[in-house]
């Protein structure tokens, strides 16, 4: 039990930041799209 909550406390920033790794230039890629297409 203590060891899965260890676990959790690793894996949960890890996590975060994998998602705004892939977050991030995914929303410059969009950006960039819009403002290609738009303007």
């Amino acid at each position: 039990m203590r060891t899965k909550t260890i676990w959790e406390e690793l894996i949960k920033p890890t996590l975060v930041a994998y998602i705004l790794a892939c977050s991030i230039p995914a929303v410059i890629a969009v950006i960039y799209y819009v403002y290609n297409v738009y303007f």
